[in-house]
Parts: structure tokens; C-alpha cells; sequence
């Protein structure tokens, strides 16, 4: 940890790539990987988590936004980076200027994309997105042949594939994702038949590979997964991936509390007998949620210590009772191991009510990323 840091996030680069090989190990040597990097790759870097990926000769990479996709282009000038969100009218110039692939649900984006690239001289793929029960994105079932036929008149654009969204993949072998699968194949036999070119389809993500059968088409787009975190808060005891996070703080005060007092704002604890208190510089805003008030541990020792009273702004008090040896300087485990002690990241998104994807992605740009060699 900086010595001037309150906290270090630690990525375990080696965990990664075996989560990336478990991927592998669930879809076939047949079918392809779009990793997914974007929101800053869940909060660990995307620039650096996207070289882990290309390293790991991923197919693609995927991206939210025009913005981060031009990021990216300018460190990897090769790999191919979709954009999952259809971008604005005026997001359109640069996304053609640096090559992206585009998630299209209408006509009028792909037209204007197909006016952009020519005035460019280039040839613009697309991803047409289907929607199959999403209800965001994406061209209906029942419009979508009519739709990509005409797509496929627009110069200088070309299909390079369809794909779809699984809303509820994260429940085990789920009907509805297995109904939306059905159709999406379906779909894809018609598209063939009416004559309508694409490369590939692809619609799992981290829930669909993990979690539903028959599902992985040509191509994968793994997120969460490969960050180490299940698709919901429910981690099997046989569970093949490695955290690959580590997020650690510090004891920065010891004190001794007689009882009867309260702790922390809104005074939610009050202590029953003579307590010994620690006091650990993290808190909501560097992404500890407020929601673990009086609801978490963390670990100091290989020993799990509550938290007591309110998370704060900047600071959590934890209650070391059970750690009687502890100094200040001692190192403070918020998600990660230490000794046989673990706290996951499904298990504070499940007692702040929440989802792991938010826990990874709430941690604060402003505490330090170290990227252990793989």
C-alpha cells in the first residue's frame, strides 16, 4: 500500500487468466470471446485489464460507450472493440474513425453510419442487436428480418453479427432464457434463409455461460465472471473461479470504549460493555457502501471483525474484540483473504442488498490499482 493511500485495490492478473480458462473450458474450442472491459473493466482498469485480455487471445473486447472504445483503440490499434450501447448521431464520426464495431437496433443509426463511412472510405461492421425479451435494445423478432434486409442495402455497412440479452440468465437453467434462446435460433435459421449475410451470433453472458445450457452460439461475451464474481450472490462451495481482487486498508487508531456509548453517526450501536475499537480510513466514498452500516466484517489478523455503527464518508469503526494483538499499522482486509478467512464480493453485495457488478464497480477511482504479475 502507498504510503499515502488509505487503501490499495489489489488485482490478481494470474486469477484472471484462469477465469478467462474457465470460460474456455465451458463453451468449446469452436466458440469465441468477447471480453467484456467496460465501466473501467467493472471498476479494475480497463486498459490494463484489456492487455490481460488480449494477451489471453481473446476474439474481442466490449465496451459501453464511443468514448471508452476510442480509449482503448489508441493503445490496441488491432483488436476488435464493440461498442454495446448504440451511440449517439454525434458519437457516430469517431466511432467510425477508430474502426469500432457498432451495436445498431434500428435503421436510422445504421444509415447514418453507412453515410459516415463513406464520406471516411471505410467499411463500418455492426452488431444488430435482437431483442428477445430485454425490452431495451435491439430490433423486435417480428421486425427483424424485414429490418436487416434493408440494412444490408446501406453502402459501406456490413452485418457482421446478430446478438441478444438474457435479463434473467443468473437464475440456474431458467425457462424464460431458455425460451429467448429458442427464439434467437430460430430467428438466425430465418435471417439464413431469407438470404441475409452475418458471421456469427452470440447472446451469453457470465450468467448464460455459468448458469444455462446451450446457450453459447459463436461467441461469448464473460464479464463479471472473468473479474472473479458468480453471476448472482448465490457462490457454489465448488465454484471453479479465483477472486481476483484484494482490497485492503489499514488500522490507523485503537481505542478503548467503556460501555453505553454510542458509535458513529445516527448512533444505530451503542456499545454493551468495554469494547476495543479500531478505526479503518475508508468509507462510502471510496466505495464502501453505506448499506454495510452495522452489517459487515472485515478482516484484520485472519480474524473477521464487525463493523460498528454507520459507514461513514471516509472511515469505519470495527470492533476488535477478538483481536486483541492488533496495532495500528495492521492491514485491513474489505474483500479478499486473509489466512483462512475470506470476505467475497457477493458476500457484501448480499448483505447490502445489492449485486456484485455494483460492489466491483462502486470502488473509487481514486484508490490505488497494483496489478500482481500473473
Amino acid at each position: 500500500m502507498s504510503d499515502i493511500s488509505t487503501s490499495v485495490l489489489k488485482v490478481n492478473t494470474a486469477a484472471y487468466r484462469h477465469n478467462i480458462g474457465v470460460v474456455r473450458k465451458h463453451i468449446g474450442d469452436d466458440c469465441g470471446i468477447i471480453a467484456v472491459v467496460k465501466s473501467d473493466a467493472y471498476g479494475l482498469g480497463m486498459i490494463p485489464m484489456a492487455q490481460r485480455a488480449i494477451s489471453e487471445n481473446v476474439d474481442m473486447l466490449a465496451v459501453a460507450t464511443v468514448a471508452e472504445g476510442m480509449e482503448l483503440r489508441e493503445h490496441y490499434p488491432d483488436i476488435p472493440i464493440l461498442v454495446m450501447v448504440q451511440p449517439s448521431e454525434e458519437d457516430i464520426p469517431a466511432a467510425v474513425q477508430g474502426d469500432l464495431r457498432i451495436t445498431v437496433s434500428n435503421y436510422a443509426t445504421a444509415e447514418q453510419l453507412g453515410l459516415q463511412a463513406s464520406k471516411m472510405k471505410k467499411i463500418m461492421a455492426i452488431h444488430c442487436e435482437i431483442d428477445t425479451g430485454m425490452g431495451r435494445q435491439g430490433f423486435s423478432l417480428e421486425e427483424a428480418p424485414k429490418s436487416l434486409l434493408k440494412i444490408t442495402r446501406i453502402s459501406n455497412v456490413d452485418i457482421e453479427a446478430i446478438f441478444t440479452h438474457f435479463p434473467s440468465a443468473d437464475e440456474p437453467e431458467d425457462p424464460y432464457t431458455a425460451n429467448q434462446a429458442k427464439n434467437f435460433r430460430t430467428l438466425q435459421t430465418q435471417l439464413s434463409k431469407d438470404g441475409i449475410p452475418f458471421e456469427y451470433c452470440h447472446a451469453s453472458n457470465s450468467a448464460g455461460i455459468m448458469l444455462q445450457q446451450n446457450c453459447s452460439f459463436d461467441m461469448v461475451r464473460p464479464g463479471i465472471m472473468t473479474y472473479g464474481v458468480w453471476p448472482n450472490n448465490k457462490v457454489p462451495e465448488d465454484s471453479p473461479l479465483l477472486p481476483v481482487i484484494q482490497w485492503e486498508s489499514k488500522l490507523v487508531l485503537i481505542k478503548n470504549l467503556p460501555g453505553g456509548v454510542s458509535v458513529n453517526y445516527g448512533r444505530i450501536y451503542k456499545t454493551q460493555k468495554p469494547i476495543r475499537t479500531g478505526v479503518i480510513p475508508v468509507g462510502y466514498a471510496d466505495g464502501y457502501p453505506y448499506a454495510l452500516s452495522n452489517n459487515a466484517d472485515v478482516l484484520i489478523r485472519g480474524t473477521r471483525c464487525p463493523v460498528l455503527g454507520t459507514v461513514t464518508m471516509n472511515q469505519i469503526v470495527v470492533d476488535l474484540s477478538e483481536v486483541p494483538e492488533a496495532t495500528v499499522g495492521d492491514i485491513a482486509v474489505l474483500i479478499g483473504q486473509d489466512d483462512e478467512e475470506r470476505i467475497q464480493v457477493e458476500e457484501l453485495a448480499h448483505r447490502a442488498n445489492t449485486i456484485g457488478y455494483e460492489i466491483l464497480t462502486g470502488i473509487s477511482a481514486r484508490i490505488p490499482r497494483v496489478y500482481l504479475p500473473a
